[in-house]
């Protein structure tokens, strides 16, 4: 049976891709900066390595014996600065490329929409430039960290990448976008911002991943992509799910757009970066996306929003009506 290293496996997306890798016959070995608390504890049979992807040494006994390695591991920082999610972004894709090159083993590389230009216009396909100097911290460290891959893959690493976009879903983690979710679920009536992005539900991506895997042809990229909707939709479908009515603010971006760099001042007192000019930056964006090549050569078909949406509030304990 084949071994498969998946860094980041105690993240949102991994926590969904481990079971199913396993289920597909894969031997799973997933690795974390921290072992898996309780309510996050890797699916039976999957090995566990407490270690980092920037320590070369725990990354080679990592993948020791291994025939493929998922890279998951990433940190999402919508700060103007932040040097630990830059490191890890930038410096984990060329370690571990570099490491699966030299073993000759398959990489399947977890990137993002926020890899590309998304200010370019147009439909945002594998094609569109890598993100550059005027983008947000975390597009040009996600861009930094393809190229890094795309590195070793003109000396021969056997690579795929995927690039999923906003992800959201079943089983919550924290994350910014399921936490505003579930708090209209719950009845805050807070207002929010107008834009919007592409959601995708993370067991799609965790499905699309699995199978570049397996069939993802070296050396392409393949966008998953879900469904395209404003904030306070997707919101609001949280809401009105859980039986409550529709959220109906939302504050045109115009408006908290030089509010910005105020709000990224008292989140850093706050300890939160939902209101930043890299937040407004992305809702503005709001892009189209094809992943016309992840549904012919991967298989790719997005469920519905509001399935989505309806499985993550069960998921939190959140009763839904019919």
């Amino acid at each position: 049976m084949k071994r498969v290293l998946v860094t980041g496996g105690g993240g949102h997306l991994g926590l969904n891709l481990l079971p199913r890798l396993a289920a597909a016959g894969w031997q799973v070995r997933a690795m974390g900066p921290h072992p898996p608390g309780s309510d996050a504890a890797p699916p039976v049979g999957v090995e566990w390595v407490t270690g980092s992807v920037l320590d070369s040494r725990q990354l080679h006994e990592a993948m020791e014996d291994c025939d493929a390695v998922v890279h998951l591991a990433a940190r999402v920082t919508l700060w103007r600065r932040d040097p630990a999610a830059w490191q890890l972004n930038t410096r984990g894709p060329a370690l571990v490329a570099a490491e699966a090159r030299r073993r000759g083993i398959r990489m399947v590389h977890c990137s993002s929409i926020h890899a590309l230009d998304c200010s370019a216009g147009g439909v945002i396909t594998e094609t569109t430039p890598l993100a550059g100097a005027g983008r947000p911290l975390y597009d040009r460290s996600k861009a930094v960290g393809q190229r890094a891959v795309l590195a070793e893959a003109a000396r021969g690493l056997d690579a795929v990448i995927c690039l999923p976009t906003g992800i959201i879903g079943p089983v919550d983690h924290g994350s910014r976008v399921n936490s505003l979710i579930l708090a209209a679920a719950r009845g805050r009536r807070t207002a929010t911002l107008a834009g919007g992005f592409d959601w995708v539900d993370v067991r799609d991506v965790a499905a699309g991943i699995a199978v570049a895997l397996d069939w993802g042809r070296s050396g392409r990229s393949y966008l998953l992509s879900g469904i395209r909707a404003q904030l306070v939709t997707v919101m609001s479908l949280g809401a009105v799910l859980a039986g409550r009515p529709p959220l109906r603010l939302a504050l045109p971006l115009e408006w908290a757009r030089p509010l910005a760099p105020l709000g990224e001042a008292v989140g850093s007192r706050l300890g939160t970066d939902v209101f930043t000019p890299a937040t407004l930056g992305a809702l503005a964006d709001n892009p189209a996306v094809s992943s016309r090549r992840a549904r012919e050569e991967l298989g790719l078909l997005p469920r519905p929003l509001a399935m989505t949406v309806r499985d993550l509030l069960n998921s939190a304990g959140i009763e839904t009506v019919a």
